[in-house]
């Protein structure tokens, strides 16, 4: 009995080694099953009760978990002030030496510039009232064309800025940004003494200049000269064309060598053509001129066929009073009324004909549809037998 009751040794080492202590399990410790209790109460059984219960324990009793330390809170450092700039100092320079030749240089130089200013200022005084005398002396002065405005235009007149009024001028039909920088005449017509502008007129300069032009080549056109012509004006009897600051006439019958019906089949507003000036009435104020004059001769170039009974042919150009018919361009032959009736041929048909007589001074021609001999001259005496064959 004493022997029962004695308490169990504790387990050895080799018994620790036999039954080591489990590994410390993180996931969550299994519930652990209650352990029956004995029918009776025996007390060597409750001792071995007591000696299973604590080794169950032992065993199933999770490890202690170590507790996870807190994370550390993350704490920002405070932004550091920006590094202030490096001061170097520097040592002042000196001040140059005093230079005695300084100031008075500097005194030759003001004055100078005052000088050169003094003149530019009686330059400009100078050329203002030459260009306001202008309005008395209606003299012409080149302006450049700056820019078009309301009313009419900006125009630059050396130094000075001007004013030309649309009425004023002559440059209708161009497109402002074609007229920057155009120089036009102008005459000056009102000037302001305090602002230096002026008000110019490029149409009264146009007339003036039209007017002096005019007066030259009267004092040399002689009739005989010959001038390039341009038509400016078309009429029923003839073409007005320009000189060069004087209108003339060209009658219709002087536009060419053959005859012309209507003007406008010979020539149009713009043409130019050299003429010969015919003959100068009224001081200049009726002048006739004539294109044909200056056209290749026909006489000439058709000198082979103005010959003394040539048979050639030729186109019927008039069958009215006369026939007339035109043999090359510009020579133009009469045939008799006794050799033809003019009502029995049609404008435009051609003929042949004969070389009766000729006058190159004059410019008349005979021809004969007959192919008869020649004429002779009135108080020259004919060859024998000559009557006879008329």
């Amino acid at each position: 009995m004493d022997n029962e009751l004695q308490p169990q040794p504790e387990p050895t080492a080799q018994a620790e080694a036999a039954h080591p202590e489990p590994a410390a399990v993180e996931a969550t410790p299994a519930p652990v099953e209650p352990v029956a209790a004995a029918p009776a109460e025996d007390p060597t059984a409750k001792a071995e009760l007591a000696v299973a219960e604590t080794a169950t324990l032992a065993v199933d009793a999770p490890a202690p978990v170590a507790a996870e330390a807190p994370a550390a809170a993350v704490v920002e450092a405070p932004a550091q002030p920006p590094t202030p700039p490096q001061v170097i100092a520097v040592p002042p320079t000196p001040p140059p030496a005093p230079d005695p030749e300084a100031a008075e240089r500097a005194k030759a130089a003001a004055a100078a510039r005052a000088a050169a200013d003094a003149a530019r200022r009686a330059q400009v005084e100078a050329a203002w009232k030459a260009l306001a005398a202008g309005k008395t002396s209606r003299e012409t002065h080149e302006a450049t064309v700056k820019s078009a405005v309301k009313g009419g235009f900006l125009v630059g007149i050396g130094a000075f800025r001007g004013f030309l009024p649309a009425s004023q001028s002559r440059l209708a039909g161009i497109a402002p940004e074609q007229l920057a920088g155009t120089k036009i005449p102008v005459i000056v017509l009102d000037a302001d003494d305090a602002k230096k502008r002026v008000v110019v007129s490029h149409r009264q300069a146009l007339e003036t200049q039209r007017r002096a032009a005019r007066a030259e080549l009267l004092a040399n056109l002689k009739v005989g000269a010959e001038r390039e012509a341009t038509v400016v004006r078309l009429a029923d009897f003839g073409a007005f064309v320009d000189l060069g600051g004087v209108d003339a006439l060209v009658p219709i019958g002087e536009l060419a060598l053959e005859r012309v019906e209507k003007v406008g089949d010979v020539v149009k507003v713009g043409d130019k053509f050299p003429v010969k000036i015919l003959r100068v009435d009224e001081g200049g104020k009726k002048i006739g001129a004539s294109r044909r004059a200056m056209l290749p001769d026909p006489w000439r170039d058709h000198a082979a066929i103005l010959q003394r009974g040539k048979v050639t042919e030729g186109k019927v150009v008039e069958n009215g009073s006369e026939l007339k018919i035109e043999i090359a361009p510009g020579i133009v032959g009469v045939v008799s009324e006794n050799e033809a009736i003019p009502s029995d041929y049609e404008i435009g048909e051609t003929v042949e004909v004969s070389v009766r007589s000729l006058d190159p001074r004059t410019r008349k021609l005979r021809l004969s549809t007959m192919h008869a001999a020649p004429s002779f001259e009135s108080g020259s005496f004919a060859p024998l037998g000559a009557e006879l064959k008329h």
